[in-house]
């Protein structure tokens, strides 16, 4: 299952590029919550990966669940984070 990482934690993939200031404040906002909600996160590079960019280039910061598809746009709060991780 692709929701599962080797650690046999959850991931929330993390669409951003290099220089996005509110990608920084967003991922800033998300190591904390999702490390006491037992998810990893792994960032997204969109430039490059066509698809990405298509999907997210207008929209990053972008949060998914890889276990669900469910996605979360900015702007959130730390309150929509958890919210989103239950």
């Amino acid at each position: 299952m692709t929701g599962i990482t080797h650690g046999g934690r959850r991931t929330l993939d993390f669409y951003t590029t290099d220089g996005c200031h509110l990608c920084d404040q967003a991922l800033e906002m998300l190591w904390p919550v999702a490390e006491r909600r037992g998810f990893t996160v792994a960032p997204r590079e969109i430039i490059g990966d066509a698809a990405a960019e298509s999907a997210y280039g207008e929209r990053i910061p972008v949060v998914r669940r890889a276990d669900s598809g469910r996605e979360l746009f900015w702007p959130f709060s730390e309150t929509d984070l958890y919210r989103f991780l239950l």
